[in-house]
């Protein structure tokens, strides 16, 4: 027996080596500062960010990354996509609707995606909070379908949905990570917004997504906590799994025990794990390292309370 899984794994690995990647490069896409511009960072040295805390959480669960700016051209979203192997969206408080930089690069990443997956590369993305929010926009046809939950600064369990284990953000989780994320207040939540299971069945995204899991706020409201596409591997989180990690303002009443560490660590590693199957690279070594986030340094905002320990700062 043992023998035979030895072999298995084997033939994974070389599995891996043909039509995927051992070494995954994720791209981050920025986003302009919004809302948090005022007060919040150091705005003087560029007009759009990431936060460090998703930098490090995908290089946490074993993966480079490339940050994917906006005002680009389509032919720039073509070509980077191209080169990489996955796409993380992260959270903020970017305006999501057309003509602004965020969510027309996310439009046509979403769209680039959509075609690369119809051909046969596998492509997968990962949205996060304004992320998720604005996955389900777009396939809400640019249409808002939020409902107001001031869910701010607050930590829940996930309600997981019958046969969420078949899906394909839960298909990996192990006992303990279950148990940790069904009974325990493990995922941050920090979001002014929610979609309702009504409201997403009412817009038909039932047809094409599938919820995996939900919430209860604290004023009894029930609201999706993840999604996943039913043809794509695009999934959705409205919580935050990074910030019980890498976070650490303590006005932001932010989870820290091991409990949550363990849970919300597993996102990311699913998300890498799902870029390994993808087998895009870049043309030249060079093009590789000048792309990589390696060539930027994080700020240390000087001024507190602030939304992020670190951000990525860019023109």
């Amino acid at each position: 027996m043992k023998d035979k899984i030895v072999l298995i794994f084997l033939v994974l690995l070389k599995c891996i080596s043909v039509f995927g990647t051992s070494r995954p490069i994720i791209g981050v896409l920025a986003q302009e500062f919004g809302e948090y511009k005022a007060g919040s960072f150091i705005t003087d040295k560029g007009s759009t960010y990431i936060a460090a805390s998703y930098i490090k959480a995908v290089e946490a669960s074993g993966a480079r990354v490339v940050p994917i700016f906006v005002n680009r051209s389509p032919q720039y979203y073509e070509r980077i996509l191209n080169s990489l192997n996955g796409v993380l969206v992260p959270g903020g408080a970017a305006k999501i609707e057309p003509g602004y930089p965020f969510y027309d690069a996310f439009t046509t990443i979403v769209r680039l995606s959509e075609k690369m997956n119809q051909r046969g590369i596998y492509f997968p993305i990962m949205t996060v909070c304004l992320g998720f929010e604005a996955m389900v926009t777009l396939y809400n046809g640019h249409k808002d379908l939020q409902t107001r939950c001031n869910v701010i600064r607050e930590n829940y369990p996930l309600k997981f949905e019958p046969k969420f284990t078949e899906s394909l953000l839960f298909s990996r989780i192990d006992h303990q990570t279950y148990i940790n994320l069904k009974y325990f207040p493990t995922t941050v939540n920090m979001h002014y917004w929610c979609t309702t299971q009504r409201n997403f069945t009412r817009s038909h995204l039932d047809k094409t997504w599938k919820i995996t899991s939900t919430s209860v706020n604290s004023r009894g409201l029930k609201f999706i906590a993840t999604i996943e596409h039913r043809t794509y591997p695009f999934t959705a989180i409205q919580f935050h799994p990074e910030r019980a990690i890498f976070e650490w303002d303590d006005t932001l009443n932010i989870v820290h025990h091991s409990t949550a560490v363990q849970a919300n660590r597993y996102f990311y590693d699913a998300l890498v794990e799902l870029s390994k199957l993808n087998s895009n690279k870049f043309r030249t070594e060079k093009e590789e390292r000048d792309a990589l986030i390696y060539n930027y340094k994080p700020e240390y905002p000087d001024s507190k309370p602030s939304v992020f320990t670190q951000i990525y700062v860019f023109d």
